[in-house]
């Protein structure tokens, strides 16, 4: 059975933000998500926008992000709702978010 997300992005952005918050305050991770995911899919450019508990820990969640293009991210970031977003998490995180850009590996040509 695979289990993967696929998201075909070619020159586009792809981010894993590794998310540690507070014991006890994991539901406040989850409300904030469930709150402003409908506002970011209906962003122009955005692909992906889907939140996972770490296995094992549940203080600790994993954002992935997929966008067009660094343009259509840096639009987001400047949007009401995550300006707010960045806001409130700072008082349910236990660190701030470790933001990873990822970058396509081509397995055809060795890069």
């Amino acid at each position: 059975m695979n289990n993967e997300i696929s998201v075909e992005i070619g020159d586009g952005v792809k981010l894993v933000i590794l998310i540690q918050v507070q014991k006890g305050k994991q539901q406040q991770q989850i409300d904030l998500y469930e709150k402003i995911r409908p506002l970011v899919l209906e962003e122009e450019g955005c692909l992906q926008y889907e939140l996972s508990r770490v296995v094992g820990n549940n203080e600790q969640f994993v954002l992935i992000e997929c966008w067009e293009s660094q343009r259509y991210l840096d639009l987001h970031d400047q949007t009401a709702h995550m300006i707010e977003a960045d806001k409130l998490s700072a008082s349910f995180r236990e660190v701030p978010a470790t933001v990873l850009t990822l970058s396509h590996l081509d397995i055809n040509n060795n890069e």
